[in-house]
């Protein structure tokens, strides 16, 4: 198994599996297997949310490009709150998924509900 930033070309050679991908060190590999199990990575990066804003994004304490979330999906800035895939890295996979939203909801509103009245 093996890590890469980026898959550049997929091909078959010889009835296999030919890819040619780039590392997270910037460099290019040609990689040939058996199988290829190719998972998304996604990865959140508040710093490239530009519609947050310049300002905006350098207040937010992040971990990994995730915003550090506390109770309520608060983030460190008061009143901006996160659910979904920027939550996941606070309160765990599941917030990835819709079904994420059945926990995630009910504590929202409270937590709103709460500080906003």
């Amino acid at each position: 198994m093996r890590d890469v930033e980026r898959v550049v070309a997929a091909e078959v050679q010889d009835g296999s599996p030919l890819l040619t991908v780039r590392t997270p060190t910037g460099a290019t590999e040609r990689l040939t297997a058996d199988h290829v199990i190719a998972a998304t990575g996604y990865r959140v990066d508040m710093a490239a949310m530009d519609f947050l804003g310049h300002e905006l994004r350098t207040r937010l304490a992040v971990s990994r490009g995730a915003p550090r979330l506390g109770p309520g999906y608060v983030s460190s800035v008061p009143g901006l709150y996160f659910t979904g895939l920027p939550a996941a890295a606070s309160y765990g996979p599941v917030m990835r998924l819709v079904c994420g939203t059945e926990f995630a909801s009910p504590r929202l509103a409270k937590h709103l509900a709460a500080a906003h009245g």
